[in-house]
Parts: structure tokens; C-alpha cells; sequence
């Protein structure tokens, strides 16, 4: 049975985060594992006694518990009051789950807890995929459909395989994006000097369409697409995808050698800029 652990803080991205993540686990039958944080030095700023937040802690998790069980009675629940730092204390309950669901508000601040930046960094921080899930998003059973973000050449083989299990399990289109593009500055020049960028566009295009085929071929009855749009921001051009969609699936590189403060520039601005519940899968 696959585990799914749920960021719990108490706000309306937690509630989101909660539902979403249940909603998973009775699709799949998996089982949840409720998290929320204690962060003592948190405490001593604010001048708050650590078993006062205890007490409110278990009540959180008791009432998250509570939603589960009353509205999806099928799905295990499991809850644990985590302490230390939050990106710490998450990465290390993250352990031994397959599937990581956390909220975030729009363009959330650094002081946010469970959420915000220091949520945000918890993506880039695990070998399994994290799903980041807007403060303002609905469940609705229209079929929308599961975005990708991909590189015909190679990078984000992780996030197509979650791309396609998500679109065929939830019965949507699957559509590939490969946001190509130079910055003004390069472009510009190179038109001038006679150097048109449609032939680049036109390549990955067509690598785009052989990666369509062959998982069309490989999935019968799953409706699957493939564009490749030029922009000078790759971020812009997945967060206008993503408006048209129920999900959005991004490939990142590991952070483990790099550090984790350190984020991809275009994880990072889609991350903040959320529409739909996004997911973050890391490179194996």
C-alpha cells in the first residue's frame, strides 16, 4: 500500500492540501500520514510554552483525522506532531512515503510555516514526488486534463511516467509543453543578422511528436498531445498551460548536491505562481 504524508497547519492551504491528498488515497488505496510542525525556536520567538502547542497540535490533527474518516472512511489515517525546523522535520517524516502533499498560498511569504517558501523548498528536497496544492483550489468533476512540462532530450523521463499514470488513472487528456525560446537580447540580433529561430522550434516539434506517438501507441484510448511554444520565459508559458488544466507535472533536478536553499529558476516562479495543484517529481 502506497503512503501519502500530508503537511497539517491549520490554514485554508492545509485544508486543500488535506483534501486533495484524500481524495488520492481513496483512488489508490493508499493510507495518509498527518504531519504538523513544532518548531522550538518558533515557540521561544513568540513566547509560547511548547506543551500549550502541543495540545493545539493533536487538535489539529484530530480534526484533520476526523474530515478523513467522515468523508472518505475508506483511507487509513495516521498522525505524528514532527519537531525542529520545518523543512527539516518534513523531509525527514517524508521518509518511507511514496507520495508528499503540501498547501501554499499565492506568492507566500518567507515567515509562512507549512506553505510558503519554506514549503516550497520542500520539493526540491525529496527522492519522491511532492504535490503542491493552492490555497484556492476546488474539487469539480469536470475532465480537465494533466499538463506536462517536458525536454524532448531527455530531462523529465521521471515527470512524463507520473504524467501519464495520473491521466490514465483520472481518465484525462495527457498534454506535453516544451517551452523553448532565447532572451530578447539573443533573439533580436539574431533576426537581424538573418538568423530566423523557426527551424529550432520546428526540431522540437517534431521530437515532440514522435514522444506522442509512441505513448499513444503504448496507451490505447488515452487522448495525448504534444506543443512546442516559444517564449523567452519557460515558467510564463507553464503557468499559462497549467490555467487550461487540472494538473501540472514538473521534473526538477535532485538537490542533494547542490544544496537546499538552491531552487530552479523556473520551479521556483511556477511554485509561486500556482493555478492548479502542481507536481514536483524528482530527477532519479
Amino acid at each position: 500500500m502506497a503512503r501519502i504524508l500530508v503537511g497539517i497547519d491549520g490554514s485554508p492551504r492545509g485544508e486543500r492540501a488535506l483534501e486533495w491528498a484524500a481524495r488520492r488515497a481513496e483512488r489508490d488505496g493508499s493510507s495518509l500520514t498527518l504531519v504538523t510542525v513544532s518548531d522550538p525556536r518558533l515557540l521561544q520567538g513568540a513566547g509560547l510554552l511548547e506543551a500549550d502547542v502541543e495540545v493545539f497540535a493533536q487538535q489539529l490533527l484530530s480534526e484533520a483525522k476526523d474530515y478523513v474518516a467522515q468523508n472518505h472512511p475508506s483511507v487509513a489515517a495516521e498522525s505524528v506532531v514532527a519537531k525542529g525546523a520545518v523543512v527539516d522535520a518534513l523531509v525527514e517524516q517524508a521518509q518511507g512515503h511514496d507520495l508528499v502533499v503540501l498547501g501554499s498560498h499565492h506568492g507566500a511569504t518567507v515567515g509562512e510555516t507549512i506553505g510558503g517558501a519554506k514549503g516550497l523548498r520542500v520539493s526540491v528536497c525529496l527522492d519522491v514526488p511532492t504535490v503542491i496544492v493552492p490555497a484556492d483550489w476546488r474539487f469539480d468533476e469536470e475532465e480537465h486534463g494533466v499538463l506536462v512540462g517536458f525536454d524532448p532530450e531527455g530531462f523529465g523521463e521521471e515527470a512524463l511516467r507520473f504524467g501519464i499514470e495520473e491521466a490514465v488513472a483520472l481518465g484525462w487528456p495527457l498534454r506535453l509543453v516544451t517551452a523553448w525560446g532565447l532572451p530578447a537580447w539573443i533573439s533580436r540580433p539574431a533576426e537581424m543578422m538573418g538568423g530566423g529561430l523557426s527551424p529550432i522550434g520546428e526540431q522540437y516539434q517534431s521530437a515532440l511528436d514522435e514522444r506522442v506517438e509512441r505513448i499513444a501507441a503504448q496507451h490505447k484510448g488515452l487522448e495525448v498531445v504534444g506543443k512546442a511554444i516559444e517564449g523567452p520565459s519557460p515558467s510564463r508559458v507553464l503557468i499559462d498551460g497549467a490555467k487550461e488544466n487540472g494538473m501540472l507535472v514538473m521534473g526538477t533536478h535532485s538537490r542533494k548536491t547542490l544544496g537546499r536553499a538552491v531552487f530552479g529558476s523556473v520551479t521556483h516562479s511556477v511554485l509561486l505562481n500556482l493555478v492548479v495543484p502542481t507536481v514536483i517529481v524528482p530527477r532519479g
